[in-house]
């Protein structure tokens, strides 16, 4: 059984770490610009890293679940590229989002 969800298991620690680096990106931020916990508004650079986080986290259950689901009761592999290339997106739009609104 290990061997059919090998690769589901791998990107589902991808996504982990990746959610940990985006938690520690607001942790940062925080740190950068003054904005102790609880508060959630400050300077625009931290709320733009603050609500990129917030963003990326809101949609993580829903790509576990269904990277889950199609990995079992479909192809693995497929699968697996699938969510790899959701998580590469996932960066690429917390980067984007998180940066210069002026660049985007």
């Amino acid at each position: 059984m290990r061997d059919q969800i090998d690769l589901l298991a791998a990107v589902t620690v991808l996504g982990v770490l990746e959610q940990a680096y985006f938690a520690m990106q607001v942790i940062y931020a925080r740190r950068k610009y003054k904005v102790s916990p609880p508060e959630t508004t400050g300077h625009p650079e931290f709320e733009r890293t603050f609500r990129a986080q917030a963003n990326c986290s809101e949609y993580f259950p829903i790509f576990i679940s269904l990277l889950w689901v199609a990995g079992i009761f479909f192809h693995q592999g497929v699968t697996a590229v699938c969510g790899l290339l959701y998580l590469y997106t996932r960066l690429r739009y917390f980067q984007g989002y998180a940066g210069a609104a002026r660049g985007r």
